[in-house]
């Protein structure tokens, strides 16, 4: 089991169209996925005692993306389609790199691979929608 966490960095005003842009990235059935959870800190929880990690900033929104599933390979087929063109050329000594951003994003998406140490609990609730 492979969890891939994405950070999303979305320009204000734009929410909207990166989460219709997200649910439109479809992702075949039988690929090795076991769930996907897209997630926003809440605005609604103020108790000191329960935000105690600095993800925002003024000028985003901030999405966490969490991904749990079997393999990397099996994450890296499935998304690889969305992953953004990049490419670099070598001019006047210096090298620069070019990479596509969804006209949403603020600044490139953040991702990393976590490792399991341990877990616990019950099986997730059944997802809002399938794939």
């Amino acid at each position: 089991m492979e969890i891939v966490l994405v950070h999303w960095l979305i320009k204000k005003g734009r929410e909207i169209d990166f989460e219709n842009h997200w649910k439109k990235m479809s992702i075949e059935e039988d690929n090795g996925l076991y769930r996907e959870i897209l997630t926003t800190p809440d605005k609604n929880t103020f108790d000191p005692k329960f935000q105690t990690f600095t993800l925002e900033n003024p000028n985003y929104t901030t999405y966490i993306n969490v991904g749990i599933w079997k393999s990397l390979t099996d994450f890296d087929n499935a998304i690889e389609k969305y992953f953004p063109k990049a490419s670099t050329e070598k001019k006047d000594g210096k090298t620069i790199h070019t990479i596509e951003v969804e006209d949403f994003e603020f600044k490139l998406r953040e991702r990393i691979v976590l490792r399991k140490v341990s877990d616990r609990g019950v099986s997730l609730p059944e997802a809002d929608s399938i794939q």
